[in-house]
């Protein structure tokens, strides 16, 4: 595919530990796809379920510098191609700040944005999942989640999935480096959160909010008590 170093492995503790353990002999844009994660893990170390073959379970290595200084956006990105991706396929998908994908309310992706670093930062690690045809979901998730078979009731292949899914993270590469905006508006126009109520942590409590928009430097903006707060990270919970 060019640009990447792809990687394809048929188990894994995750796929974001491999890639911390070997960073340093591995390339710029190395990514490793996994048929399975013995260990997946998201956000807040909650376990990521996935069974195998089932799923599109992937890590990107990034060593370039220019794309580490965009950190903070880095989360929503990702969130934005992986949108348009399961676009293709399915209505209804949005984008939940800071770093999931939902489709019809339920979660179908994830995210998890990792640093590597020595005295300073020296690798960012991007891990993804995206739930592709799995139908029974662990008891724990089984109201929250879904998949892309779920939704249309077509078993995918996984493996073409995977080399379509690559041509978009190159393009999203490509706009990285070349400072292209656009994704903000798509990630606006299709906010998950937008006019729902949620709570956050203001000034160390939980409040609920409204959700407000997505601002230009990535943050979400919410409404309490008739004032407007940006939030730059932390958990939020939609309140049902």
């Amino acid at each position: 595919m060019g640009l990447f170093n792809i990687i394809l492995l048929d188990s894994v503790d995750s796929t974001n530990s491999y890639l911390k353990r070997n960073y340093e002999k591995l390339d710029d844009l190395t990514i490793v796809f996994s048929s399975f994660q013995t260990l997946g893990r998201g956000r807040m170390n909650r376990k990521f379920y996935s069974k195998k073959g089932e799923s599109l379970l992937f890590s990107i290595l990034i060593k370039n510098k220019k794309i580490i200084e965009q950190f903070d956006s880095l989360s929503l990105m990702s969130g934005c191609y992986i949108y348009k991706f399961l676009s293709k396929y399915v209505h209804n998908v949005s984008i939940k700040w800071p770093n999931d994908v939902y489709i019809n309310d339920k979660k179908v992706a994830g995210i998890l944005l990792e640093g590597v670093s020595t005295s300073s930062l020296d690798a960012l690690i991007i891990g993804i999942g995206i739930n592709i045809n799995t139908i029974d979901f662990d008891e724990e998730i089984k109201d929250k989640a879904t998949s892309l078979r779920k939704e249309t009731n077509i078993i995918y292949n996984i493996d073409s999935l995977r080399d379509e899914l690559v041509v978009y993270l190159k393009e999203m590469v490509n706009d990285i480096e070349n400072g292209n905006k656009d994704y903000l508006d798509i990630i606006k126009n299709n906010n998950y959160l937008k006019d729902k109520e949620v709570f956050a942590t203001l000034n160390n409590k939980i409040e609920k909010v409204k959700v407000i928009d997505i601002a230009d430097d990535n943050s979400l903006k919410v409404m309490h008590d008739n004032k407007i707060y940006y939030l730059r990270e932390g958990e939020v919970v939609k309140v049902n």
